[in-house]
């Protein structure tokens, strides 16, 4: 589950993912967590040689599922959790989620996945967790498709964010290139909003500064920004919204055939355009910890 994804979430590829978490950084990821965790098999697969299908031997499906603890909610550049996470520390919020992976052939496959925000800042906004008396406040779903030719690859993310009795609809665009620095380019579409949310568009350009390996762990630094013309988080406001910077490290711990389990984190700061984002401070440092499973 390493430092990707690039989606909320530095490209956190790894972990993209991406659901309401930031597509950069530590999410996620990121949220890319974050390059977000739906760029697991795009990222992968980036590097294989162009060919037409999956050895007949190989197993097209791969599943993973990580369980993260973050010191803070960015999504696309806005502190969700506002006053409650001014700093690491102040609260962890617990963000699990798991993705299902097919590779229809060498260049192209199709991923599910699901992701949840649990922690005590406020009762379940979801209908069904708040009258269980959940911590649930958010569930995000998603389904994908990427495609691969060279060293190009693009991704479509289809995302349905559950929360506060509603649902925001979101679709990913992700141009990316397997060259040096790893350059991407995502495209965040709000096509169904929630309240008085805008739909519109967030750009987010971002690339993996450096990528290596010491005594079995791997980590890399990765950087990004996002602007958006169309009053995305705040009406009135467009043009820059964030910027990031982070590093992410992992480590696998257990392997088997059938089993890795790693355990991995990072940290990142966010500077953002308080007006743009609509966030109480500019900057914002932020850290996560968590246990992946692939298999």
């Amino acid at each position: 589950m390493f430092f990707m994804k690039i989606i909320r979430v530095g490209i956190n590829t790894a972990n993209l993912s991406y659901a309401r978490r930031n597509a950069g950084a530590n999410n996620n990821n990121t949220r890319i967590m974050k390059l977000n965790k739906k760029l697991i098999a795009a990222a992968a697969c980036a590097a294989l040689p162009f060919a037409s299908q999956l050895s007949a031997e190989e197993d097209p499906w791969s599943f993973s599922v990580s369980l993260d603890v973050n010191s803070h909610f960015m999504s696309y550049g806005a502190n969700v959790w506002g006053e409650d996470t001014e700093d690491i520390g102040d609260e962890l919020l617990f963000q699990p989620s798991a993705q299902v992976d097919y590779a229809i052939n060498d260049t192209m496959g199709a991923y599910a996945g699901i992701w949840f925000d649990i922690n005590g800042l406020a009762t379940g906004d979801i209908d069904w967790a708040s009258e269980a008396g959940s911590d649930i406040q958010e569930i995000d779903l998603w389904v994908g498709y990427w495609v691969t030719s060279g060293d190009l690859t693009l991704d479509f993310t289809l995302q349905q964010w559950y929360y506060a009795g509603e649902t925001e609809g979101i679709l990913d665009i992700t141009v990316s290139y397997d060259t040096l620095f790893a350059p991407y380019l995502r495209i965040h579409n709000r096509i169904e909003a929630v309240g008085d949310q805008n739909k519109g568009t967030i750009y987010e350009i971002g690339g993996t500064l450096y990528e290596g390996e010491y005594e079995g762990i791997s980590y890399g630094f990765s950087v990004g920004g996002a602007f958006n013309f169309d009053e995305y988080h705040v009406d009135g406001e467009d043009g820059y919204a964030y910027s990031f910077i982070g590093g992410s490290a992992s480590y696998v711990f257990y392997s088997t055939d059938s089993l890795d389990i790693d355990l991995h984190g990072g940290l990142t700061y966010y500077a953002t355009d308080e007006d743009n984002t609509g966030n109480a401070d500019s900057g914002y440092l932020t850290g996560n910890i968590g246990v992946g499973f692939s298999f």
